[in-house]
């Protein structure tokens, strides 16, 4: 009797030191943990340096016809530098869409003023990276960060700067990732417009180019705004997107219009937003009346309009050419499926970003000549 008390208690004893062994074992980990967290962090901060070398304000800015995750970026990342202890402004190039306004309202942040031009002046670029959809006078910028998620482009610093560019679905989701480098959560009100940004970009999450880190962005940002209905929200957003109530054919076309130089040539896409087909020729031949002419005024060789539809079971993009140049273009671009032009626009099922499709699809034919 003795000798099995005497095992139960050396078992209990032994479980006891084993328990105190884990648990001391986990402590030490957690700490662990927490310490490698803080040094990250720190090493993260180090890029900061940059910023502290600037004298003067610095203008966070994204591309002209600032579109959603332009906006969302401009105002969230500048929010960032300043809560870092940097004097951060963020600006825009142009009037916003009626999508970021109504993303900015629910947000509850104010529209960023305009920008005439940058010379002298100490630039970060979001959503962004090419001189020709940038601010007059950057060449006479000091740039010290792009933060984009497009193809390296054209603008170049002078001394070294911060270059976070990522293969993602949305400028926004890079913000995102460096206020966790920085051991930082947006405010309510920014997370809102990052989401915005986010959900526009990748067109509620369904684009091609939607990422892993996106749609963990989107789910974090979504809970900090307090947002528990994502698809209302996008739904709103949508609505907005394809009201045009009120603009001009030419405020139309460069609601959501880049530029670019490839092969030798200059050519533009305007973006728009459609509910159906009916509605998209509406808006085409809309801008097939005056897009000579702006080609014209801004010395382009070619240009193009992209046509989006993306709700419940629709998804497609149409395309348009600007002139009869810019058709030729785009029948090269389509080569293989013929079909797909009617006469006015070219389909392409399903739903294809700008940056995914049209852009490097053109780039190819005009390389190819």
């Amino acid at each position: 009797m003795k000798k099995i008390k005497w095992i139960i208690i050396s078992c209990a004893a032994a479980a006891l030191i084993a328990y105190a062994g884990f648990f001391a074992g986990t402590q030490t980990s957690k700490e662990h943990n927490t310490d490698e967290i803080e040094l990250m962090t720190l090493i993260n901060k180090s890029e900061l340096s940059v910023f502290d070398k600037a004298e003067g304000k610095i203008y966070v800015t994204g591309h002209k016809s600032p579109d959603s995750d332009t906006v969302g970026c401009a105002v969230s990342y500048a929010r960032l530098l300043c809560r870092l202890g940097y004097d951060a402004q963020p600006v825009l190039l142009g009037p916003i869409n009626h999508e970021s306004k109504y993303i900015l309202d629910r947000a509850k942040l104010e529209v960023p003023p305009l920008l005439e031009n940058a010379a002298g002046k100490n630039m970060v670029l979001v959503d962004h990276s090419e001189y020709s959809q940038s601010a007059d006078g950057l060449h006479e910028a000091n740039v010290l960060a792009i933060i984009d998620h497009h193809a390296v482009g054209s603008v170049m610093s002078v001394a070294p700067a911060i270059d976070d560019t990522r293969p993602l679905g949305s400028a926004a989701t890079i913000v995102w990732i460096r206020h966790r480098n920085f051991g930082m959560q947006p405010e309510k009100e920014y997370a809102t417009a990052m989401l915005g940004s986010i959900l526009s970009a990748t067109r509620n999450l369904q684009a091609v180019n939607t990422t892993f880190a996106d749609r963990q962005a989107a789910k974090a940002l979504a809970k900090i705004a307090g947002i528990n209905d994502v698809n209302g929200f996008y739904k709103g957003m949508y609505t907005a997107a394809i009201s045009y109530e009120g603009m001009s054919d030419e405020r139309i076309l460069h609601n959501d219009y880049k530029e670019y130089e490839r092969g030798g040539k200059k050519f533009c896409i305007g973006c728009v937003t459609a509910y159906d087909y009916d509605s998209a020729k509406e808006l085409a031949n809309r801008i097939k009346k005056i897009y000579p002419a702006a080609l014209l005024e801004k010395k382009l060789d070619y240009g193009f309009l992209q046509i989006d539809i993306l709700h419940d079971d629709i998804s497609c993009t149409y395309l348009m050419g600007a002139d009869e140049n810019s058709d030729k273009i785009l029948k090269e671009v389509f080569k293989e499926a013929p079909s797909a032009y009617d006469g006015l626009l070219y389909k392409h099922e399903p739903f294809a970003s700008r940056k995914f499709f049209a852009v490097p699809e053109i780039t190819k034919v005009l390389e190819s000549r």
